[in-house]
């Protein structure tokens, strides 16, 4: 054993490089075609096509290979090659895809097409490789086929152990610390390592022809009964991780830890599935029955998650609601064990026991673990997309985990049904329980969707979509409706809708003459409706989920000012920085909606690489306008995005939204040349509703100049503390939900109350408003205005604090200073 250990080891790391880059390779790819559905499936299915087709051949190869020590010391050094190939290839397609969005942007299923293409030129060449290992390593060790039950479980979970070691290290660690380049570096060196380390031991390999050797000879028929079972363990397993990734978005902070999270445990749980598998071997004789089993009862597992899931979480009620961030991780690493974990375990014997089973083929055994790896990889890849995709779009989330856990159960009848010493009572049974009891004890139909609050907010769910960019449900509260994303994240809402048409009435009074207006976000349309108010020439707004758009279409119309029946409009189901850095349009202004920071991939839409993409749409004399909800990011995360845009733009001007005490929400707009506000705009002179509380009668006007708030500088305290935030060290993916969940357990506070107050107070005495050269265009009553819309916020704070003397004060010092 001792002269094996080196060999376990590098296979053990060879796992944990493998999935450090499948992370990486997600990620960026993510930004390079775009943060949506379609380009995750993509980038799935070409890291899963050349495991596939890398297990396949190196399987065949192996009749002819005679030293496979050194063979996957090659393999691993061919990984180092490719991965490295990857970054020219990238940049190289980082140039052609903006040509290749534009050609075919009204051809969408063509763009997906495209995506995939890419895709598979850029993974395949180090993934077919790695496909390569496993059969190679497993002839090494197992030189007779009567030897695969002692050997190939025990490398299955080593390899899958190291892979879920990868995938916490990556998900929680090396990126955030590190930076994607730095990491990248690990996993090659990693690779690299194992290379060399494979090749010294590779010095004293024995000759294949120097041991007992099995015939090629095989029993075709068993074989293809055992890929069968191999294709549906690889269709069903990836298909439910895609299912429960989805099934926990909606009861758990949706961040990149969740994720994370997920995939560590299902990693973990196929290793520990596999190293059981590897244990009962020499307990459990091999035949028929015992595959029927462990079909069987990975079936009724699956088929009790959802109803275990819905108990769990008290009727999808959030988890950990008020917990550390720390025991918010303990909280998710506990449900998904449970819930994910312990079915996934009894998923992952099945494959390793496949190779038990296959002992009785005469075939070499490195060509048996090829052949079963590659059928269990092609129906990986068929059952993450087809989940996505197909099952999510048509049956929605739970009849799609029945489907999940009734294939299963149909493998085992159908296996007995071709299988020759099945008697017909194991038959009939079998057939009554596959078909029976998914369809009546364990039916999900009547399980909740979404939670709704009838009593607690008088809720009423109108309608509901389930799709592959996630759960869409349109909310009735206390008369107003409401866009609800994956249970729990609200898009806006028609109570809200002063609120978000301000997000288009200030920067549009603000540009001279706007012609032209990009919207990252639809929501609920509100935001840019408010723009068919005013002489626009272009609207084009790019949402990512396509059943927002319909939610908004169908029922909010009243409140989008005809949005959706306007020519002007051009409404695309895209990623919005992706088409920021891909289309060849140009604007007036380019208006971000607000972004929930703490949600998985929203961080790198607060990235100075995006900021840059936004600032090359602008017209001469353009805004970027980058909304932020104060009410969802503490000081820190605040300074990011600040100094980050600063980086970009040379003159960067904050605005406050509104003048509320708790859910402020501000506008940090990048301007595209430095300058001074002119007299002539329109936010001069308008008023706004926002204002109206502090009005004592209608006809007073409050101008909208009152929303200033200052000029942020790279001199400013905040900003000369913070870091950048880039694609490559994206630091409020990582701290924004550390943030969120310090906020819930009381241990941090949001930028709302006091430290809104005195963040205000700062960037206003840091530049008083008689002395800001952006005002220097401005009459002293506009000064004025600035110093009054302060203290109408100091006024709104003080009265929510219940201090009503303070409030009282500076509402009518704002006042004085108007009149």
């Amino acid at each position: 054993m001792s002269k094996l250990a080196p060999v376990i080891l590098i296979f053990f790391a060879s796992g944990v490089a493998g999935l450090v880059y499948e992370v990486l390779w997600m990620k960026q790819l993510g930004l390079l075609f775009g943060n949506t559905a379609q380009s995750v499936a993509a980038v799935t299915a070409a890291f899963f096509i050349g495991i596939a087709a890398g297990s396949y051949v190196w399987g065949e190869r192996l009749r002819h290979i005679e030293r496979p020590l050194r063979t996957y010391a090659w393999l691993e050094l061919g990984i180092v090659l490719a991965a490295l190939f990857y970054f020219v290839v990238f940049e190289a397609w980082s140039l052609v895809y903006p040509v290749l969005f534009n050609w075919f942007a009204d051809w969408p299923h063509v763009l997906v097409a495209a995506k995939l293409l890419l895709a598979v030129a850029l993974i395949c060449p180090a993934t077919f490789l790695m496909g390569g290992t496993l059969p190679v390593m497993g002839q090494y060790l197992i030189r007779e086929a009567s030897q695969l039950s002692r050997w190939s479980g025990w490398l299955y979970g080593i390899n899958t152990l190291g892979a879920a070691l990868g995938a916490v290290a990556a998900g929680f660690f090396l990126i955030q610390h590190l930076g994607f380049l730095n990491t990248y570096m690990v996993a090659l060196s990693i690779s690299f390592g194992v290379a060399v380390i494979a090749f010294l031991l590779s010095r004293n390999e024995i000759r294949a022809e120097e041991v007992s050797a099995s015939s090629d000879e095989a029993d075709e028929g068993g074989v293809s009964d055992l890929q069968l079972i191999a294709f549906v363990s690889g269709f069903a397993s990836l298909g439910l991780q895609v299912l429960w990734t989805r099934m926990f978005v909606q009861v758990l902070q949706n961040s990149t830890y969740t994720f994370a999270a997920i995939l560590a445990i299902f990693l973990l749980a196929l290793a520990v599935g596999a190293l059981i598998a590897r244990g009962i071997t020499g307990y459990v004789r091999h035949g028929p029955g015992v595959l029927v089993v462990l079909l069987m009862g990975a079936g009724v597992v699956v088929l009790c998650v959802p109803f275990v899931f819905v108990e769990w979480t008290d009727g999808l009620r959030y988890l950990a609601e008020r917990t550390t961030f720390s025991a918010y991780l303990s909280e998710i690493f506990l449900a998904v064990g449970v819930m994910v974990g312990l079915p996934t375990v009894v998923m992952g014997i099945l494959l390793p026991y496949l190779y038990r089973y296959a002992e009785s083929v005469a075939q070499k055994p490195g060509v048996i673990i090829g052949r079963l790896n590659a059928f269990n990889t092609v129906g990986a890849v068929a059952g993450s997309l087809v989940a996505g995709f197909v099952l999510l779009e048509w049956l929605g989330l739970w009849s799609s985990l029945r489907l999940m856990g009734m294939l299963y159960l149909l493998a085992a009848l159908l296996f007995l049904l071709r299988n020759e010493t099945t008697t017909r009572p194991a038959l009939t049974y079998v057939t009554i329980f596959a078909l029976l009891l998914p369809v009546s004890l364990l039916d999900p139909g009547r399980l909740p969707t979404v939670r709704i609050l009838a009593v607690e907010r008088d809720e009423a769910l109108l309608e509901v979509w389930e799709g592959s960019g996630g759960t869409v449900a349109v909310v009735k509260s206390n008369e107003h409706l409401r866009i609800k994303l994956n249970n729990w994240y609200s898009l806006g809402g028609s109570g809200a809708s002063r609120m978000e048409q301000m997000q288009s009435h200030l920067p549009i009074s603000l540009h001279p003459a706007p012609a032209s207006i990009f919207y990252l976000g639809l929501g609920t349309g509100i935001t840019a409706g408010a723009s068919m108010q005013y002489p626009v020439e272009r609207v084009t707004i790019a949402e990512l989920v396509g059943d927002v758009i319909a939610a908004s279409k169908k029922y909010f119309g009243p409140y989008t000012a005809g949005l959706h029946e306007d020519a002007r409009v051009r409404i695309v189901n895209e990623d919005g920085r992706n088409y920021l850095r891909a289309t060849a349009e140009r604007y007036d202004l380019v208006i971000a909606d607000l972004f929930i920071p703490w949600r998985s991939g929203v961080g790198y839409l607060y990235t100075k690489e995006h900021f840059e993409a936004g600032k090359q749409r602008l017209n001469p004399g353009g805004m970027f306008v980058q909304w932020i909800p104060l009410y969802q990011v503490t000081e820190r995360e605040l300074g990011i995005i600040a100094k980050s845009l600063l980086e970009v733009f040379p003159q960067v001007t904050a605005w406050r939204g509104d003048f509320y005490a708790n859910k402020p929400m501000m506008a940090l707009i990048g301007h595209l040349e430095p300058g001074p506000l002119a007299p002539a705009t329109s936010i001069v002179e308008a008023s706004t509703l926002a204002l109206q509380q502090f009005r004592r009668n209608e006809n007073d006007q409050i101008p909208v100049i009152a929303h200033y708030l200052g000029t942020i500088t790279s001199d400013h305290p905040l900003i000369e503390a913070s870091v950048l935030n880039t694609d490559d060290r994206p630091h409020i993916e990582y701290l924004a939900p550390q943030s969120h969940r310090e906020v819930k357990a009381g241990k941090e506070t949001w930028l709302v109350g006091d430290p809104l107050m005195k963040f205000m107070q700062g960037l206003q005495q840091a530049r008083e408003p008689t002395s800001d050269p952006y005002l220097a265009e401005l009459d002293e009553g506009m000064h004025r205005a600035v110093y009054a819309g302060l203290l109408f916020h100091i006024a709104s704070v003080a009265r929510e604090q219940d201090k009503d003397s303070v409030a009282k004060k500076a509402s009518e010092a704002a006042t004085s200073l108007l009149q």
